[in-house]
């Protein structure tokens, strides 16, 4: 099989900038940031928001306009599928309104001259976000019982490796950046203030001969001095990591970048339902190693709704989001110092994936 590979300090295959480079925000290409559906047949904006919050640690909201195939069988993409997604992670457990398919992407409009996104359906607006690098995010479920409405200020990007699949090439930059307003659930609205990790995939369909990814493990922690991390650990069918796209980011307190190329997950924990429980990782770059202990908050489902196939327990949702608390160590300019993280993560294994 030909070798083909994305690596830092090449030029990205879909971005105008350099795969692995941290970006100022206010200084990140226009061009990068909107919705351009003639040049990409799959693109979409995620945010993983990790609160101070006790009652709402955590939140995922976020849209994909266009379908994409991220398998081997020669299967042709709805260009008109809508994912949407506004899952709100409650103390006592999940709650993830997923009514993907409900929308068709092209009643998702956005603007071409600036990043300003939005949906609207029954004279209600379901989602827009707004604005850069000091944003709007409003989602909120067609019949009202969840909403999140959050001030979210951008401090940083990097452009990521591109994931090579066998159907399509699935590019992305992430950010970092600082998040508050408010939660509801029901008739309560909950005050949220902490971070985000914020990205933008953009997919075009290609057929290259690469090996099938089989698993991804996606990781954001931010520390108690500002810092922050993010990385995935990627393997292939025959649980061989995949060197490309096993790799981590560190961002400074100072917002300097950092790719951490030498990447593992030494040890990784999954529980009966198919979902990890805890895992450690051993990054390192030049001049700085990083070593964590992660542990997954051991969250129920307490209802998921949007589509007939909602999940009915959390197994049935592999991508269920993992809130995250550890400790780290950080090893730079010859001083290690011990830090306690917080994050929110997804975890995908091809092997429990709904048919």
């Amino acid at each position: 099989m030909e070798s083909l590979e994305s690596l830092p300090g090449q030029a990205s295959l879909t971005f105008s900038g350099i795969i692995g480079r941290t970006y100022p925000a206010a200084a990140f290409p226009k061009q990068d940031l909107l919705i351009d559906p003639r040049r990409f047949d799959s693109e979409g904006n995620w945010a993983f928001c990790r609160f101070n919050s006790g009652e709402v640690p955590a939140v995922r909201m976020g849209f994909q306009r266009g379908g994409f195939n991220i398998g081997t069988a020669d299967r042709e993409p709805d260009r008109d599928l809508l994912q949407l997604h506004l899952e709100v992670m409650g103390r006592d457990g999940a709650r993830l309104w997923l009514p993907t398919g409900r929308y068709p992407a092209s009643a998702a409009v956005s603007d071409p001259e600036r990043l300003d996104v939005r949906l609207e359906h029954g004279g209600r607006e379901i989602f827009r976000i707004r604005g850069w690098p000091d944003m709007e995010w409003h989602f909120r479920s067609e019949e009202g019982e969840l909403e999140a409405e959050l001030a979210v200020a951008i401090d940083t990007v990097t452009i990521l490796p591109d994931c090579l699949l066998p159907r399509c090439v699935f590019s992305m930059w992430e950010t970092m950046g600082s998040a508050r307003g408010t939660i509801r659930l029901g008739g309560r609205k909950v005050p949220v203030e902490g971070k985000v990790f914020y990205d933008h995939p953009r997919i075009v369909h290609a057929v290259r001969p690469v090996a099938p990814r089989k698993m991804y493990l996606y990781t954001t922690m931010y520390f108690e001095d500002g810092s922050g991390m993010f990385g995935y650990h990627a393997v292939d069918e025959h649980n061989r990591p995949i060197p490309y796209y096993c790799f981590g980011v560190y961002i400074d307190p100072a917002g300097k970048g950092s790719i951490l190329a030498e990447a593992r997950t030494p040890h990784l924990e999954i529980g009966a339902d198919h979902i990890p429980t805890r895992w450690s990782l051993d990054w390192q770059g030049e001049g700085i190693a990083i070593v964590s202990d992660i542990a997954v908050q051991d969250l129920p489902l307490v209802k998921a709704w949007g589509t007939e196939t909602a999940p009915r327990k959390r197994g049935d949702f592999i991508i269920f989001p993992l809130v995250l608390d550890g400790k780290t160590a950080i090893t730079a300019g010859g001083c290690t110092r011990q830090l306690a993280g917080y994050g929110l993560a997804e975890y995908f294994n091809v092997e429990h994936w709904p048919a």
